[in-house]
């Protein structure tokens, strides 16, 4: 179970805190930390630059960890 499938099958209370605090410890990434994290997996600096202005507006926000709870 991945921790997004946790979250929704909490009821309740415990899903409203388990909201809360994804909210408090997590925020969208800026488009240099997408760009960065494109250069690092290998893509050149031009095409990482565009593809970060152009999904910078979809909020992304990366949780690393093993996906499972």
């Amino acid at each position: 179970m991945t921790i997004l499938e946790y979250v929704e099958s909490l009821d309740g209370d415990a899903r409203t805190a388990a909201l809360t605090v994804l909210d408090h410890f997590t925020r969208p990434m800026t488009a240099k930390e997408i760009e960065a994290n494109l250069r690092h997996r290998g893509i050149s600096q031009a095409r990482a630059a565009k593809v970060a202005d152009a999904v910078k507006g979809f909020h992304i926000v990366a949780m690393i960890g093993d996906g499972h709870v």
